[in-house]
């Protein structure tokens, strides 16, 4: 044992209040010491290439700079850096004695309020990771844009190194065959979409994120208060200057491996909603193989780490051996293609209500013309638009971008839904045809109510911050405008009552389909 980890399981090596449980977790770069209340993070004296701790300078900096990165998504966690020091021959976190290393104390969170946990549970659900995405997306604006000079020759280095790093493991902990056809594919897709990937980067969506948003660090302690996340990567900034869709990924794949792949395109969906980001479609499933790839061998090397427990060890090489497949079942695509579902009827009708529940009942993600026009616009979305953004030529911008998004999801394999009045039939027209384009089914799902409840929802709404501006004052003109949907048969079109329980409406939709066309 480490001389001071004796030392550091002893309530009086702690700050008073003194503890009255310790016990401690070992990963394969740190040593980390959870109390009653508090957490303790000791970084280990390793070198892994990607990661050095080897000097007590190098160590103090990077507790540093975890405080600093990690108070901006879990600002109450992170307490401090604390100095480790010898006092009459005994270690401890006191205020007298010689400074031999330092450590990370944070707040202790509650285990049952982590994703990892409520997954565990069966109680994570589109509403939790709907408030993560909203969080993330504000968080990704504060950060702001950094600039990486050649950004796809770094992201082809990272994963070049990734393959390097892991083929001592192949035989051990994945198959030749897989390693094979995984590298192939990830370089394949560097090259083919290299365009894609210049051009988000270009476009800023890169940004000091996270670097490694698990299942186990994000925390949900109530429902009025914001998510937390913590552990940000703050050894290596490559590892958390990144794509945005690198780094929600890594959320989306976690979920994948559980088994919950109606919650990970949930997930995407709302992020590329709340960020405006439906770009992320065209690069996603390279970041989520290249993701379960890192998860992969960082479990392969506590397997392999003979300091690992040896539960622990045959644990983690059976997590590897399962990342390793998912990674490869990325470059495999979509064994179905997802619809597209258009969902229109008069403003104040519930067509947005409809489109947000079908979306997370069909882990699709919602285009909605609301939101699409105020980005335009350049103003946030619950904002009130200006009067030009109403303008013929603004709308026919804003379908315009609508039917471009939608064609960057469809391109990916999946489904979409599209949210706006479309009251136009040649705007439906148009949404049928690109469905007919990409060989996928299409629905018009008109949300119809009572005149005296449409009214009420739009008296409602008058003067609060919305992400629809429409007004009852408009009703009448707009209703003269609405162009009934006869174009459709009676496949096609699919009325529904939003003045029925939500659950009944989604269930409506979700008949007029065979279950094999939504099964992805």
């Amino acid at each position: 044992m480490v001389p001071f980890i004796a030392d550091l399981l002893r309530p009086d090596a702690y700050p008073r209040p003194r503890p009255t449980h310790i016990s401690l977790v070992t990963t394969h770069i740190s040593w980390v010491f959870l109390t009653d209340r508090e957490v303790w993070k000791l970084k280990r004296p390793v070198n892994y290439g990607f990661v050095d701790y080897t000097t007590i300078g190098r160590r103090r900096h990077f507790c540093e700079e975890e405080v600093r990165l990690n108070r901006r998504l879990a600002p109450d966690v992170y307490l401090g850096v604390m100095p480790l020091r010898i006092e009459r021959g005994r270690f401890c976190f006191g205020w007298e004695g010689q400074i031999v290393d330092y450590a990370v104390r944070m707040r202790r969170l509650p285990v049952a309020a982590s994703a990892d946990a409520l997954l565990d549970r069966g109680h994570l659900t589109p509403r939790h990771l709907s408030r993560l995405a909203e969080r993330l997306s504000r968080f990704y604006d504060e950060t702001g844009h950094v600039t990486v000079k050649d950004f796809l020759d770094g992201l082809q280095a990272k994963v070049t190194q990734n393959f390097d790093q892991t083929r001592s493991f192949i035989e051990r902990f994945v198959a030749p065959a897989t390693f094979d056809a995984v590298h192939t594919w990830q370089i394949e897709s560097l090259t083919r979409a290299a365009e894609q990937f210049r051009t988000r980067s270009v476009q800023g969506h890169v940004r000091d994120g996270h670097g490694d948003l698990r299942l186990e660090h994000v925390y949900f302690e109530s429902e009025s208060s914001e998510p937390l996340v913590i552990d940000a990567i703050e050894f290596n900034d490559l590892f958390r200057i990144d794509d945005v869709a690198s780094d929600v990924g890594f959320l989306a794949m976690e979920l994948d491996a559980r088994g919950r792949h109606d919650l990970a395109e949930s997930f995407l969906g709302t992020f590329a909603l709340e960020a405006n980001d439906y770009d992320l479609y065209a690069v996603i499933d390279f970041y989520l193989s290249y993701r379960a790839w890192v998860r992969a061998k960082v479990a392969c090397f506590l397997a392999a780490d003979p300091s690992t427990p040896p539960e622990k060890a045959a644990r983690k090489a059976a997590e590897a051996r399962m990342l390793f497949d998912r990674a490869a079942s990325y470059a495999g695509g979509h064994a179905e293609a997802g619809p597209v579902i258009v969902v229109g009827g008069l403003m104040g009708a519930g067509k947005s209500t409809l489109a947000t529940a079908l979306g997370e009942s069909l882990g699709l993600p919602v285009i909605s013309s609301d939101r699409t026009r105020k980005h335009l616009a350049g103003i946030a979305a619950s904002e009130r638009a200006p009067d030009a953004a109403y303008s013929p030529p603004f709308s026919r911008r804003t379908f315009d971008e609508m039917f471009r998004r939608a064609g960057v999801v469809l391109d990916s394999g999946r489904g979409v839904i599209l949210d706006a009045t479309f009251r136009d039939r040649q705007l439906r027209n148009r949404a049928r045809e690109q469905a007919r384009h990409h060989h996928r089914p299409f629905r018009f799902v008109e949300a119809i109510c009572d005149e005296t409840t449409l009214r009420e929802r739009l008296r409602r709404r008058s003067g609060l911050r919305s992400v629809s501006d429409a007004t009852e004052g408009v009703l009448d003109r707009l209703r003269a405008e609405f162009e009934p949907p006869t174009e459709f048969g009676a496949v096609e079109h699919v009325a529904v009552r939003t003045t029925d329980p939500l659950a009944t409406q989604v269930d409506a939709v979700r008949q007029t389909v065979a279950a094999t066309e939504f099964a992805r």
